[in-house]
């Protein structure tokens, strides 16, 4: 009888033994996920990216067992516009943006012009990647004078600055750094992000240059003698222009073509403009003869006075505008190293959004200014206040730019 259970027993374990080896091998031969399909999109009078496309990228994509489908940009507008669509959507970075573009499966890879194959065929083995994941390398390597070693391909995602690699380095360089989350501080840095916007935003707009404008702006129209709803509609039009012009300043430094694919570069420059900047208002105050000034450029002050004076709609409006251009050299440094911050973000309705922010923030004292238009008493104070405190406050706004030019350094790039 033990005999017979034993032998039970022993039959019993043999065969789940089997069973699980059957079922390892079967799991183990399971076919991987392979990618489906694969959008080129490429300039067909380049004759460096037919020779690219034809005799290396697209056999071994199609040999992978990939849909390959070849959109030519150059001769169909359609194709041009869903292109763009495609680059917006990842929010691909304009420096990243290249000649040949190459969709797997709608983005889960985006190989950006001639990507060297053996980095290709890494990426599409890889079992575990960051989606989506641009890899980039713009440079036409058949073309002659360029030198293979001083070429560098790309790795970037949504969100995080592009980490640059050697032709020879494998791509595992950057999936290790991926895994182990060392790629990760610039994304942390972004939390940050809004309340520096509408700090800074503040700092900037509490300048004696645009100050001084508008006291004198509602005291010409205190001595135009007219209606106060005539003053309230004259000055919010006033600030909003400025509102217009400065929002306008900074949508095309954002635009801007980026020289570098150092990605922090514009902050680095415009925290260490602030810091010069903000040093040239603490020297003068305590060398009031230091013949560098921040403020509205002498030129300009006569023509902004003739407009602003004739008390007309146009005139409000031009000279406005004429106040928005001639303040930002004397206030305009934080502003561009807050632009610089935006653009590494790579997210253009993000900076886009921040910059709406940051100007409504600039704008705020003026128009907290002008809510005291129908007290002659509060705004004769207040002139008078701007009048006795401009050259310590200069002082303190010096203090203040050279700080938030050091945070920036430290903390934000």
């Amino acid at each position: 009888m033990k005999k017979f259970k034993l032998k039970k027993y022993l039959r019993n374990g043999l065969i789940a033994g089997l069973l699980l080896v059957s079922w390892h091998f079967v799991w183990a031969a399971e076919p991987e996920e392979r990618y489906q399909t694969a959008d080129i999109y490429y300039n067909e009078a380049c004759g460096d990216c037919n020779q690219y496309l034809t005799q290396e990228l697209v056999p071994y994509l199609q040999g992978q067992g990939m849909t390959v489908k070849l959109f030519d940009y150059l001769n169909d507008r359609q194709v041009r516009r869903d292109l763009n669509s495609l680059q917006d959507k990842f929010n691909i970075p304009y420096e990243l943006q290249s000649h040949i573009m190459t969709f797997l499966d709608d983005g889960r890879v985006i190989i950006g012009g001639h990507v060297p194959l053996a980095r290709v065929r890494e990426a599409i083995a890889t079992k575990q990647l960051p989606q989506p994941m641009l890899i980039f390398q713009d440079q036409m390597l058949g073309m002659s004078g360029i030198q293979i070693k001083d070429v560098k391909y790309a790795v970037w995602q949504p969100g995080m600055a592009a980490q640059m690699y050697g032709l020879d380095e494998p791509l595992t360089t950057y999936l290790n750094s991926w895994q182990k989350q060392e790629l990760f501080p610039s994304q942390n840095k972004q939390r940050s992000l809004l309340p520096l916007v509408l700090s800074t935003g503040l700092l900037d707009g509490i300048n004696p240059c645009a100050f001084a404008v508008l006291l004198f702006f509602i005291a010409f129209l205190f001595t135009f003698k007219g209606s106060l709803k005539l003053i309230a509609l004259y000055g919010s039009l006033y600030i909003g222009i400025i509102y217009l012009t400065y929002l306008g300043i900074g949508l095309g430094l954002f635009k801007a073509i980026v020289l570098s694919n150092e990605p922090h570069l514009m902050a680095k420059i415009g925290a260490w403009l602030i810091i010069v900047l903000g040093g040239i208002n603490i020297i003068g105050y305590y060398l009031p003869r230091f013949p560098i000034k921040l403020q509205i450029p002498h030129f300009s002050q006569g023509a902004l006075q003739r407009w602003l004076t004739k008390g007309t709609l146009s005139a409000v409006i031009v000279g406005a505008f004429l106040v928005g251009l001639c303040t930002f050299p004397c206030s305009g440094g934080i502003y561009v190293a807050i632009i610089g911050l935006l653009a590494s973000r790579n997210n253009f309705w993000q900076g886009f959004g921040y910059l709406l922010l940051y100007n409504v923030m600039f704008v705020l004292p003026l128009i907290v200014l002008l809510a005291f238009v129908g007290n002659h008493y509060a705004l004769s104070r207040i002139a008078a206040w701007q009048a006795d405190a401009a050259k310590t406050w200069k002082l303190w706004l010096g203090v203040a730019a050279v700080a938030v030019g050091i945070i920036i350094l430290m903390w934000f790039v």
